[in-house]
């Protein structure tokens, strides 16, 4: 399989760690957080009994069966479809927002 250059692909910025300055600019600009005074929008949700109560979705049985195969190398990693979901994931994230 031939290796890509993420750099050169359109849309691919390289990672870099951030500097202690880097981080301490970034807090600083940020706004700060009023707890309790957020603003009102009219909209009011309430979670149902039934949701706050509910399971989660997950499968733990099943997570904890693909971390053991990732870990003693067995789960079967397909770099095509790898590829295929991470192009398609990038093109659902560029179409417009159609609400």
């Amino acid at each position: 399989m031939p290796s890509v250059e993420l750099s050169k692909l359109p849309g691919i910025n390289p990672v870099r760690a951030l500097a202690t300055g880097d981080h301490a600019q970034i807090e600083a600009r940020a706004p700060t957080a009023n707890p309790g005074k957020a603003p009102v929008a009219g909209i009011s949700v309430e979670v149902s009994a039934a949701a706050d109560a509910a399971t989660p979705p997950v499968d733990a049985e099943r997570v904890q069966e693909i971390r053991n195969a990732l870990r003693d190398g067995s789960y079967p990693l397909v770099p095509a479809k790898i590829a295929d979901a991470m192009i398609a994931a990038q093109v659902s994230l560029s179409l417009p927002d159609r609400n």
